[in-house]
């Protein structure tokens, strides 16, 4: 690998604070418990039944209309948040958009007015009527989060703020954090477990330098009384494919930032590239489910003790390895099934800093090697640290994100605040809370990325979410490229010896904080890798989020990587022609189911102290 010196980047371009999502109504949240919703709108959500949440929403317009004036107001905008609720969730949107009973809805809406004996009793005309608004309303906020990136332009802003349980019902997109400017798709990703397959659906975008050409469409007459269908994912066939891997409790819109000076890089040195970004396992807004699934929690072990023996074994980080590979079959499974082109053979890097800098680096030694993996760019990864285990000073850290994943399995009323203290405002002795090392001492706009990212994770907060964290994290702590594969044991290979793949590794010299110091272990990696072609890039003034911090010099750092690889232009070769011809996937799309936004979410990769 190719050392280069510390560099110091030129400042970047000025840019505006990323500002925060629409705010809350104060009567329908539980501001001390992180913007929770009420108990009653999260009675409602956890029902995942459209049709009934919907009779309870048009009940509460009928009463919110006769209230005259202002006083109206509030009963009108809980009619409203219940209304959102049939189409702001995973479970309720998949029995939505599969079409709903407008017999039952009205039989529901006579049996709820009956349970509460309204005098006088309303006439079918204030009946249908309630009905409409609340239709209307639903309607609305559907086509706003599926609708194309131009109808959701223009339906957003006019709905305000927009209820939202992940607690009850994981929401399928963007609710009240701004949404990618770009169409949002999903695919059904199968990944191996222990026993079986575990198919999950996540979201996707696809961001290409020349857009494939479509036709406007057209915003939704009103009032629409149809779900927005769901658009084909395309990539040009002459556009390379760069596939982003996001950080620990983030999703795909970390990759916001850099996309724009990436796709121009590519061009002034003869490229087009699509950037593909999607949500891992339980982050963003993909599919939720308990991390037991992948192995049970005793499956995570590590020696604690200086006497202990017990083996380094890491299930999760394992299986999310697995599902990038996975991710990449679904997607061109699908595409080949669309008959659109596909992706294999067209990748020209993964790339990715923090857990998907430490994914990089797991990629760069997989056996068997996937084919259409030519290049890593990885910084700021996680796991470059010696095993955080045994005689270490930082193994009470391992201990307790251990502690976290396995004492409470169970969500209860006061989860949600402790797991927003832990990670935002506790500090234990030297250790500052978590978002203190996302970002360098030199990033003006640091607190202002932090606030929005608590906003982002108040909308995707639920149980598994925060199980998941703590059980990564603890598998990052105790993971690591610079040790043995069979941890102790001499006679296995160091990790990083069998990295072979092409890797961009950088690292920003103020990411350096106590018990991790990663910026000089990923020096100290690089130097030793020199069984690994590429280069080693240290940024001056820079810390953790180097593409957030530095996006156009990183992007440039990048591309004139990439350009160095001599790879062909897009195409179908004849290798890929037999690949056509060999394959037999599964389905892969998801059947129906449920401005650049600067929404950093980077969690410190596996860095986590309690």
């Amino acid at each position: 690998m190719q050392i280069d010196p510390p560099v110091l980047p030129p400042p970047e371009p000025p840019r505006p604070d990323p500002g925060l999502p629409v705010a809350a109504p104060l009567e329908l949240v539980d501001v001390a418990a992180e913007y929770r919703l009420i108990p009653a709108l999260r009675a409602r959500a956890a029902m995942r039944d459209p049709t009934l949440v919907l009779a309870h929403a048009a009940v509460e317009h009928l009463k919110a209309g006769r209230i005259a004036g202002p006083a109206g107001a509030a009963p009108t905008r809980f009619a409203n948040a219940l209304a959102d609720l049939a189409v702001t969730g995973r479970g309720s949107y998949d029995l939505f958009r599969a079409g709903l009973n407008p017999l039952r809805l009205l039989q529901l809406v006579g049996q709820r007015l009956d349970a509460q004996q309204l005098a006088p009793r309303p006439t079918q005309a204030e009946v249908d009527a309630a009905i409409d608004r609340t239709l209307d309303r639903a309607y609305a906020v559907a086509w706003a989060l599926r609708g194309t990136v131009a109808q959701r332009a223009a339906l957003r802003p006019g709905l305000g703020w927009v209820a939202v349980s992940a607690e009850d019902d994981m929401p399928h997109r963007p609710v009240n954090m701004a949404a990618p400017p770009f169409e949002q798709h999903e695919v059904v990703v199968r990944t191996p477990v222990s026993g079986g397959t575990l198919a999950l659906a996540t979201r996707f975008f696809v961001a290409c330098a020349e857009p494939p050409a479509t036709p406007p469409a057209p915003l939704p007459a009103a009032p629409v009384r149809r779900a927005p269908p769901d658009p084909a994912p395309v990539i040009p066939s002459d556009h390379h494919v760069l596939l982003f891997l996001h950080g620990h409790g983030s999703g795909a819109e970390e990759a916001l930032e850099i996309i724009p000076a990436l796709l121009a890089e590519g061009l002034a040195r003869g490229r087009k590239y699509a950037v593909l970004s999607f949500d891992l396992p339980n982050n963003g807004y993909s599919e939720t489910f308990d991390h037991g699934v992948v192995a049970p929690p005793a499956a995570t072990t590590f020696p604690f003790l200086p006497t202990d023996s017990t083996p380094i074994a890491t299930p999760i980080l394992d299986f999310i390895e697995n599902f990038v590979v996975a991710f990449v079959d679904a997607v061109d499974d699908a595409t080949q099934r669309q008959g659109t082109p596909r992706i294999k053979h067209r990748i020209a890097a993964v790339f990715g800093g923090s857990l998907g800098g430490n994914l990089g680096l797991r990629l760069g030694r997989r056996s068997p090697m996937p084919p259409w993996l030519r290049n890593v760019v990885a910084w700021s990864p996680a796991s470059v640290w010696k095993a955080k285990v045994k005689h270490d000073p930082a193994r009470e850290g391992t201990r307790v994100t251990r502690d976290n994943f396995t004492r409470e399995p169970v969500d209860v009323p006061q989860s949600r605040v402790d797991y927003f203290h832990r990670v935002y405002e506790r500090r234990d002795g030297p250790i500052a809370p978590q978002p203190n090392y996302w970002y360098g001492k030199s990033f003006a706009q640091a607190q202002a990325y932090i606030t929005l990212s608590r906003w982002a994770r108040r909308e995707i907060y639920n149980q598994s979410y925060r199980l998941w964290h703590w059980r990564l994290a603890c598998e990052q702590l105790i993971y690591s490229h610079v040790e043995n594969v069979v941890y102790g044991d001499g006679s296995t290979p160091v990790r990083y010896t069998l990295n072979t793949v092409r890797t961009l590794l950088a690292s920003g010299e103020e990411d350096n904080a106590t018990f991790v110091g990663i910026y000089g272990a990923t020096e100290k990696l690089g130097k030793a890798m020199t069984g690994t072609p590429g280069r080693l890039l240290l940024v001056r003034s820079t810390g953790h989020s180097i593409h957030v911090e530095r996006p156009v010099f990183f992007a440039a750092q990048i591309a004139s990587f990439l350009a160095e690889d001599p790879i062909a232009p897009p195409g179908r070769t004849a290798a890929t022609a037999v690949e056509l011809l060999l394959d037999e996937p599964e389905p892969a799309f998801a059947a129906p189911r449920s401005s650049f936004a600067p929404v950093a979410l980077l969690l410190l990769g596996g860095a986590d102290q309690p």
